[in-house]
């Protein structure tokens, strides 16, 4: 149960967090990456391709793209940020630190190359700089377990805001992916937010089962072998 039990505390732990103004802007930014460069990749995936990225200082963002299908690249930030953040804690719960030690390093470079290519203003390179150096000190000094924890957290509080921020769609007003969304296929704003809600719960109740119980045999085993 162990696991399960950190889960919670992660999930309590970001919850704090994305009410604590300062604190929670690195975090803010990184979701805000996610969610942003889903859309981009996606339309790269469906022949289209990546203008540029904006992610601003209070943590809005937005992606410039052409071409590609636009109902996926509308469709996947919401939920290409909970796919993001599931893996970021499925992957290092079941291989532990060596694995997140990877992960860690992949995502600085990830983020360093997306600035590279498509920041075009200071505030968005400052930002994903940022972000890749935040990444690369878990990699550089993360050796066991801190790192493990702080890529957990990172994941959660992505999947947690990935939960809260298609409710600010919410608002009466007709912007955001929500209402692209349905502009483009006359289906109301409240079926997509309800499809996002739905789909960020399932990728919560989907970590809650894979999570690992401390007493089963198998596990046990795979552990003693690596």
């Amino acid at each position: 149960m162990k696991n399960k039990f950190r889960f919670i505390g992660l999930f309590i732990l970001a919850l704090i967090v994305s009410y604590i103004p300062l604190l929670k802007l690195p975090f803010m930014w990184t979701q805000t990456f996610f969610h942003e460069i889903s859309h981009g990749l996606i339309a790269i995936i469906s022949g289209g391709n990546i203008e540029r990225i904006e992610i601003h200082a209070l943590g809005s963002g937005i992606i410039f793209t052409i071409g590609g299908s636009r109902f996926l690249t509308l469709l996947s930030g919401y939920a290409g940020a909970a796919l993001w953040g599931s893996l970021l804690v499925l992957t290092v719960v079941h291989a532990g630190h060596r694995r997140a030690h990877f992960i860690a390093g992949f995502l600085s470079l990830f983020v360093l190359l997306s600035a590279v290519l498509w920041a075009r203003d200071l505030i968005t390179l400052a930002i994903l700089i940022s972000i890749s150096a935040l990444c690369l000190l878990a990699y550089r000094y993360g050796a066991s377990k801190p790192v493990e924890y702080f890529m957990q957290f990172m994941g959660a509080y992505v999947i947690l805001d990935a939960l809260k921020s298609p409710l600010y769609l919410i608002d009466g007003r007709s912007f955001g992916d929500g209402a692209s969304l349905s502009r483009l296929t006359q289906i109301p704003e409240i079926i997509w937010i309800g499809l996002w809600e739905a789909f960020a719960m399932l990728c919560v109740w989907l970590l809650w089962r894979a999570l690992t119980d401390d007493g089963d045999p198998q596990i046990a085993d795979r552990h003693k072998k690596f």
